[in-house]
């Protein structure tokens, strides 16, 4: 929603970004058709980060034998002083065609470099209205400002602008592993497999821009003797779903360590002789769900704000989870194949694919197929939209 609409003087700079639009023709007329148009847009002191100021962009018109209405000049604005990090700068105005010509054509939509402009409805042969879309505003990420151990878990501050974060384990001095998350912590126990003192310091990372922050003080040490360490296999993987494992917890225990045990219920793991509860564990090369009863989840689970489908076929993967398009009751889904934070988390909504859209329903997460869907694309037989 536009808010606080400002107008300010068109004035002519040099090149800070150009963006060329052209339409096809599609009526008669003696009026020279415009073919293309094209704005220089640029910043007065270079382009502003997070924390600037709002002031905005100059625009001008370098080609197109037409011209800007600099009363129609407005842009979405919110109450705030100061940019945000993320924040995409919107601009609306009106383009004139000079006299003996038209534009050409009612199609305008084209992307180049890193912002759009894109036709607006009520445009017509004599003016064309024009919403230009610009960079998102970055900036500078703050440092994790604490961090510290929770029982073999790394814990730490969240801040603000994070989309994940970078963990850094060492042992004795010496870098073990580096691993990310979308979460707030990490059990960082699968690494901690020789005896030694352990330490930790994180750092937030930005989707938006990959902007990182600096890295946070060292934690403080823990301390593994050899009785203790993690002795299952080790991960392959070094980028956890988002979910906080808490390594052994309750008070069960059996005559063994570490692994699998089955009863009449179904199947539970063990580390060091306690059983895992409500934690994901990266065993035998998959990623599994402890229930809070300690029980291995199978078919849909909806944790961590998002739906798993975990393997529900005893087929020598039983409880493994499921990434990449998988058919499910008759249905097709996009569980995330990426370790970006979120894998094996159902997708939904428009999604591009190896190269093609696609349509997943918003509630459900089934492809549309041999349908419209809701921006009037045709979703063919294998869901490709056209």
């Amino acid at each position: 929603m536009r808010a606080n609409a400002k107008k300010f003087a068109v004035t002519s700079l040099a090149l800070a970004s150009a963006l060329a639009l052209s339409v096809p023709a599609y009526a008669d007329s003696d009026d020279i058709k415009i073919k293309e148009v094209e704005f220089r847009v640029s910043w007065d002191g270079g382009k502003p980060e997070a924390g600037d100021s709002r002031d905005f962009p100059n625009i001008e018109i370098v080609k197109g034998h037409c011209t800007i209405d600099e009363s129609s000049i407005e842009w979405d604005d919110d109450d705030d002083e100061d940019w945000n990090r993320g924040e995409r700068p919107t601009i609306y105005l009106t383009i004139e065609a000079d006299a003996g010509y038209r534009f050409s054509g009612t199609d305008l939509s084209i992307t180049k470099s890193s912002y759009k402009v894109s036709r607006r409805s009520g445009s017509d042969e004599s003016e064309m209205n024009v919403k230009i879309t610009l960079d998102k505003i970055a900036g500078d990420l703050e440092a994790v400002e604490d961090c510290w151990w929770d029982g073999r878990t790394a814990r730490w501050e969240e801040i603000d602008d994070a989309d994940k974060y970078e963990i850094k384990l060492y042992r004795n001095g010496s870098t073990v592993t580096t691993v990310t998350t979308s979460g707030n912590s990490y059990n960082l126990y699968p690494y901690m497999t020789r005896s030694g003192d352990y330490n930790f310091k994180v750092r937030g990372i930005s989707n938006s821009d990959g902007e990182t922050g600096d890295w946070s003080d060292e934690s403080d040490d823990y301390y593994m003797n050899s009785s203790d360490v993690y002795t299952g296999a080790p991960p392959t993987s070094n980028t956890d779903g988002g979910s906080t494992v808490n390594g052994p917890s309750g008070s069960s225990t059996f005559n063994g360590s570490t692994g699998w045990l089955s009863d009449s219920y179904g199947w539970t793991y063990w580390l060091n002789g306690a059983m895992v509860k409500s934690s994901w564990i990266y065993v035998d090369n998959n990623w599994f769900y402890l229930g809070s009863n300690g029980y291995m989840a199978t078919g849909w689970i909806f944790v961590d704000n998002n739906w798993f489908y975990l393997n529900p076929i005893s087929d020598g993967t039983q409880g493994a989870m499921k990434t990449g398009w998988q058919n499910i009751g008759g249905f097709w889904y996009y569980l995330n194949p990426v370790s970006d934070g979120t894998r094996g988390a159902r997708k939904t909504s428009y999604q591009l694919i190896n190269g093609s859209w696609y349509f997943l329903d918003p509630t459900s997460g089934a492809m549309w197929a041999n349908t419209y869907v809701p921006n009037g694309m045709w979703a063919d037989a294998n869901g490709v939209l056209h």
